[in-house]
């Protein structure tokens, strides 16, 4: 890696040997490059919030598709509102994803500035590998343990050697790592006989990381989707993770590493209320989110017009919706239907010309002559 980013290590670390130059103290040269790299990292910080602007002014929309929403877990219901404020979002030319890039680009660079400040003597005393390896030899034959050849502690081993006895650090500049009596390049022990006052590094670390937290929140814009209370657990545990993993590392650091963290978090806080206060996030009333109702409202129209892929609900969300795209189907089942369960109209049989002879009615001209009496007797005796 530092083959690979040599032309960014190179320059920074003649930086940070001026920086020392100046103070005479790497405590106090880091603590100026850090300044230094968070001022050049400004443009960024300004893009972020820029982004979080645009996506705090398109908050009373998101909120009116939640609500339009609200109360329906199911997953067709899920896939259609993230796809109604993704299609919300692409007509307003914003990108979700816009925000992460500063921090994308920053975590390397933070990186890097790590490995400078963790290898003073390549960055200040200008030793070669060759030399940083030969001279961690020599104290490891001499009982030191150097972890992840720690230049740090290296130093620190060196001094307490003598540096007299070790010819690569002959003529070099050897940071100085004391604040007055405490030696900051010794590694945070949990001790209380003696009470060892370097171990409050990494729980001031633990306190300063929670308020700085806090404290960005407050002047960061939090999505609405954060108010679940899932989501909600979610944070807290991140919250306190990241100080907790911090509390570890640092105990298994030079105290110098601690203090570093401590002064970065509070400039970044400071930097992010300064941004804040300039460019701050828009509010709104109880009318913007009704008038973003309305909006929402009359877009769900268009947006169903222009979608090939509707999604149906399984609670029947927006039935509105779903009879307005298929008002002809619904149209053709129903008179479908209607035909189905029409009575049917009575027809009477039809009748062979025997029953319509017995059963026609005839008028006086062509009915047969009455029968008389006699001829009565004479038809039963026959």
């Amino acid at each position: 890696m530092g083959d690979f980013f040599s032309f960014i290590l190179v320059p920074l670390g003649y930086v940070m040997r001026w920086l020392y130059s100046l103070t005479n103290n790497y405590l106090a040269a880091i603590l100026l490059f850090t300044l230094l790299v968070e001022i050049l990292l400004i443009p960024l910080a300004i893009k972020q919030q820029k982004n979080q602007i645009k996506q705090a002014s398109l908050a009373p929309k998101v909120a009116a598709i939640n609500k339009k929403y609200a109360g329906r877990t199911d997953q067709a219901t899920n896939q259609k509102k993230q796809q109604e404020i993704m299609d919300m979002y692409q007509s307003e030319h914003f990108n979700p994803a816009g925000g992460c890039l500063p921090l994308l680009i920053q975590l390397p660079i933070i990186m890097i500035l790590y490995g400078i400040i963790r290898q003073p003597l390549t960055y200040i005393s200008m030793l070669t590998k060759d030399a940083i390896t030969s001279l961690s030899g020599q104290l490891t034959n001499l009982g030191h343990t150097i972890v992840n050849g720690d230049e740090i502690s290296m130093i620190k081993y060196a001094t307490e050697e003598g540096i007299e006895k070790f010819s690569e650090l002959s003529e070099k500049i050897i940071p100085q790592m004391n604040i007055g009596s405490f030696n900051l390049s010794d590694t945070p022990r949990i001790e209380f006989n003696p009470f060892n006052w370097l171990m409050l590094i990494p729980i001031l670390t633990f306190v300063v990381m929670i308020v700085t937290q806090k404290i960005t929140q407050k002047f960061s814009y939090q999505p609405p989707e954060q108010a679940d209370a899932q989501k909600k657990l979610s944070m807290k545990i991140m919250m306190y993770a990241m100080p907790l993993l911090s509390v570890y590392i640092e105990f298994q650091l030079p105290a110098l590493i601690g203090i570093y963290w401590i002064f970065r978090s509070i400039l970044q806080t400071v930097e992010r209320i300064i941004i804040s206060k300039l460019m701050p996030l828009p509010k709104y009333t109880e009318e913007d989110y009704k008038a973003a109702e309305k909006e929402v409202g009359k877009n769900s129209v268009k947006s169903r017009e222009k979608s090939e892929n509707f999604v149906r609900s399984l609670h029947h969300i927006d039935d509105e919706e779903y009879i307005e795209r298929h008002k002809e189907e619904l149209q053709a089942l129903e008179e479908a239907e209607a035909k189905k369960n029409q009575p049917k109209k009575l027809i009477p049989p039809k009748k062979n010309k025997a029953e319509k002879d017995e059963g026609s009615v005839t008028d006086s001209a062509n009915a047969p002559a009455a029968i008389k009496n006699d001829e009565k007797t004479n038809y039963k005796k026959k």
